[in-house]
C-alpha cells in the first residue's frame, strides 16, 4: 500500500452441502480478517434448517456479500 491507498476488499460468501452430517454451510469473509500470513480468514455458520440457511444468505446479500 503504496502513498496511503487503501484498498477495499470484497465481502465474499460460499455455500456447501452435506458435509458428513451437516446439511448446509455458508463460509463467508468480511473483506478485513486476515490470518498472520496474510490469507483471509472466513467465518462459518452451519444450519440443518434450509429456511434459516436461505434466510442468511438473503441477510449477508443485504449486507454486501458477494457469491464466490
Amino acid at each position: 500500500m503504496n502513498n496511503g491507498e487503501f484498498r477495499q476488499e470484497i465481502k465474499t460468501y460460499h455455500a456447501q452441502y452435506n458435509i458428513g452430517k451437516t446439511k448446509y454451510v455458508v463460509n463467508f469473509h468480511d473483506g478485513i480478517k486476515k490470518h498472520a500470513d496474510g490469507s483471509k480468514m472466513f467465518d462459518i455458520k452451519i444450519f440443518r434448517n434450509r429456511t434459516e440457511f436461505h434466510e442468511f444468505i438473503v441477510d449477508l446479500e443485504r449486507q454486501g456479500y458477494v457469491h464466490n
